[in-house]
């Protein structure tokens, strides 16, 4: 027989949607209509090997009639049913073989329900595996009145819950060729199923069956749409979804609340968040968890404490997923000692939790805190997987422990089994690089198992900046360059290059490129907050009067202390004030001068920056911090930089 063969994804889902949006009008070749004797309720094994089509049943013989659901059965003899045990073969060369698992008489007990189940999962397994879609398959095996939407309702979330979405969508849509009716509890594992495998088109068809069905006002099938729109990453239609339903829980809230999350949209998380508590509505644990995403990633640290009081006060149950929240948010707020009270606080730790608090102190510059607690990890017998070492590689790329990071590079391969992945490469290089290892850097590329991606020669690229490496500069940025011609970080790093041995002419031809592919340099935001307030800053930003000689008050300050502005990274051939102007407006200096007037005295800083904080920016930080003691946290899209007394927790290394 010839072998099966496996169809890519798109073609299935390609036949999966033209089977949704014909499956009422056209009139596909049905099943024949079994007799429901005991014999012929026992399952079925299929033994298929595929074409394009199955072989159709055969009908039973003529004392076994056609009917229609619900009308009565006449008996008929089991092995007239069935067909001819040898193997026949379709036009299309596809083989079907189908034979009793046992001789049954006609007072074998009849099948249970599970049983039923059992054989129908079994059926669809086989069904799904081969070519299913063609005309003249079988589109599902009924088991006489024993198919109904509670079996269906149950296969479809088992198959979901085992991550077998082609399956699930597949039962639905037998569903309806067959004329089962789902109940509402049957759309969040369909449609969920939808989202996993992306159908877009098809997840907005089982929308309008629903409306048509007259589910649209039922909270459980509103929930599950609002799940599904905010998974495909459409948040304005999950929020129409939301505003159309005419019941809401709780449950329907953290479904919206967690889709704006998963978007990045965390302003309006938060704001969804009061109009929840306004409306009346207990918060949960699920609530809660994307709730604190939000404050992570917004760094609003006095709300994440905020929610933390109320998740004490209120009795919620920090369980793994709360707790390992809870423990993010303090990271990446910078808040570790409040990260460690939170990680003790838990009584149920896994390998997340252990992640979130490994990675917590490498973002945060100690990196000796994040060996430690590996070795914490292991002696408690925890396996740690990839996002563990990376933690690891993070940290001692952080704090520039090159033997170190090459010793858990290692054993993460040898003693673990792990391989790495390019995420694990890019910390190796990072650390290499920027010890000036350029040589043991280049030979690790060569040797990696995997093709590098952007990451990797961008990092080798942001290494030659710092060492002056214009060659290897050159030679990284035309590889990146293949790979993301569009990307501004990419020439702005190259720009940086030339700019510190003034090679104004390659600058110049740098922006040209970027004129005519019309790429624009992503500008520098900081925001800062004050008050449980958040506040933005734009590089170069219009600035209030108050704001604008707040901030020359503090550099005139500075420069009596032996601050010089860095301008070697100015990117124009222009006059040395001028230069030194261009750098004095970044983002992170205006909210810096912002949080000085605004914050009360003696109370640390908080500033979140998308960019990589520049160098002129870092010795800026460091003076302020030791004029004015005060402690500053500043977190950038890398990591956070802790300034204390004149010094910085990175130890200069990032």
């Amino acid at each position: 027989m010839p072998s099966a063969s496996v169809q890519t994804d798109s073609v299935r889902h390609g036949f999966f949607l033209f089977f949704f949006f014909f499956f009422v009008g056209n009139a596909s070749q049905t099943l024949s209509r079994y007799s429901r004797t005991e014999s012929m309720n026992r399952p079925l094994r299929l033994i298929t090997r595929t074409s394009r089509t199955l072989l159709p049943f055969r009908r039973p013989a003529a004392a076994t009639v056609g009917r229609t659901r619900g009308s009565p059965v006449r008996a008929y003899h089991p092995a007239s049913a069935l067909p001819e045990t040898r193997s026949r073969t379709t036009e299309c060369g596809s083989t079907l073989l189908i034979e009793p698992l046992a001789a049954r008489t006609r007072t074998s007990p009849v099948p249970s329900w599970h049983d039923v189940q059992a054989s129908l999962m079994s059926l669809v397994e086989s069904l799904v595996r081969s070519d299913w879609w063609g005309s003249s398959s079988p589109l599902f095996l009924r088991f006489g009145e024993s198919i109904d939407s509670k079996l269906c309702r149950h296969l479809i979330r088992r198959c979901t819950a085992q991550s077998k979405h082609l399956h699930s969508v597949f039962v639905f849509i037998q569903m309806q060729r067959v004329g089962v009716r789902p109940d509402s509890f049957t759309f969040a594992p369909v449609l969920k199923s939808v989202s996993r495998l992306c159908l877009l088109e098809m997840g907005r068809s089982v929308h309008a069956y629903a409306a048509k069905a007259n589910f649209g006002g039922d909270v459980y099938v509103g929930t599950s749409l609002v799940n599904f729109y905010g998974g495909c990453l459409l948040i304005g239609d999950a929020h129409k979804v939301f505003d159309e339903m005419g019941e809401r829980n709780s449950v329907s809230w953290n479904a919206l609340i967690t889709g704006y999350t998963h978007n990045r949209k965390f302003v309006e998380t938060l704001d969804l968040f009061r109009e929840m508590q306004a409306d009346g509505v207990e918060p949960t644990e699920v609530t809660m968890v994307g709730v604190l995403s939000a404050c992570a990633h917004l760094g609003a640290l006095s709300l994440g404490k905020w929610i933390h009081e109320y998740i004490d006060c209120h009795g919620l149950r920090l369980n793994e997923f709360l707790g390992t929240a809870l423990v993010d948010m303090y990271a990446k707020c910078g808040a570790v000692m409040e990260m460690e009270k939170g990680f003790m606080a838990m009584r149920v730790k896994n390998v997340y939790t252990w992640n979130a608090l490994i990675s917590g102190f490498a973002m945060n510059g100690c990196g000796e805190a994040a060996l430690q607690a590996f070795s914490r990890m292991i002696m408690e017998n925890l396996k740690p997987d990839g996002v563990t070492f990376l933690g690891i590689l993070c940290a001692c790329c952080h704090q520039g422990l090159v033997d170190e990071g090459k010793r858990y590079f290692r054993i993460m391969k040898e003693e673990f089994g792990l391989h790495p992945g390019l995420e694990h490469y890019g910390c190796m290089v990072d650390l290499l690089g920027q010890a000036g290892l350029f040589s043991d850097t280049l030979y690790l590329i060569q040797k990696m198992d995997l093709k590098p991606d952007p990451i990797i020669w961008r990092t080798l690229l942001g290494a030659c900046r710092t060492y002056r490496n214009v060659p290897l500069g050159r030679y990284a940025a035309r590889k990146l360059l293949e790979l993301e011609p569009t990307n501004a970080e990419n020439y702005v790093l190259l720009s940086n290059i030339y700019a510190q041995d003034s090679m104004w002419d390659e600058i110049a031809k740098l922006r040209a490129v970027m004129n005519q592919k019309g790429i624009a340099k992503v500008a520098g935001c900081s925001s800062i907050e004050i008050g449980n307030a958040v506040y933005e800053f734009i590089a170069s930003d219009c600035l209030k009067p108050e704001v604008r000689d707040s901030l020359d008050g503090i550099t005139k300050e500075l420069k009596q202390v032996g601050y010089a502005a860095n301008t070697g990274l100015a990117l124009f051939d222009i006059e040395e004030e001028e230069k030194e102007s261009s750098v004095a407006f970044h983002s992170e200096k205006i909210a810096l001068a912002f949080g000085l007037t605004k914050s009360p005295p003696g109370s640390t800083i908080r500033i979140v920056k998308n960019l990589r904080v520049c160098q002129d920016c870092h010795v800026f930080f460091k003076l302020v911090s030791l004029l004015y003691k005060r402690e500053i946290s500043l977190r950038d899209r890398n990591q956070f930089h802790h300034f204390a007394r004149g010094s910085c927790s990175c130890r200069d290394h990032w």
